[in-house]
């Protein structure tokens, strides 16, 4: 087998596989109402996608600190954002402007 074919037939395995990840991957919606989460804890896969849905009548400002995943979103009411979490962990999750509003996501290959 030639370089180029074996270099070829390398990209196209890493693609397939990275197709496989990405198309097994799971949608989660987590509602804050009533300045809380809807839930504290959730376990998700490495990939999955996590919308976060304001469906209360304040601002929320949704982040994580966690290595890795990272994010920061300011949330008005009615607004979504959705985060792709890359890698395994333990991701917290909280609300800058309510304190009180904690969730710990298990991420798993």
């Amino acid at each position: 087998m030639t370089r180029l074919r074996a270099a070829a037939l390398a990209i196209m395995t890493l693609g397939a596989v990275l197709v496989h990840v990405y198309a097994a991957a799971a949608d989660f919606t987590i509602i804050q109402k009533n300045r809380a989460f809807s839930v504290r804890q959730i376990v998700i896969k490495v990939g999955d996608r996590v919308t976060f849905v304001n469906d209360d009548s304040v601002n929320h400002n949704v982040f994580s600190e966690t290595k890795g995943s990272e994010f920061d979103i300011l949330q008005r009411p009615g607004r979504s954002d959705t985060v792709r979490f890359p890698q395994p962990g333990t991701v917290e999750v909280q609300c800058a402007i309510h304190p009180v509003m904690r969730l710990v996501m298990q991420v798993r290959q």
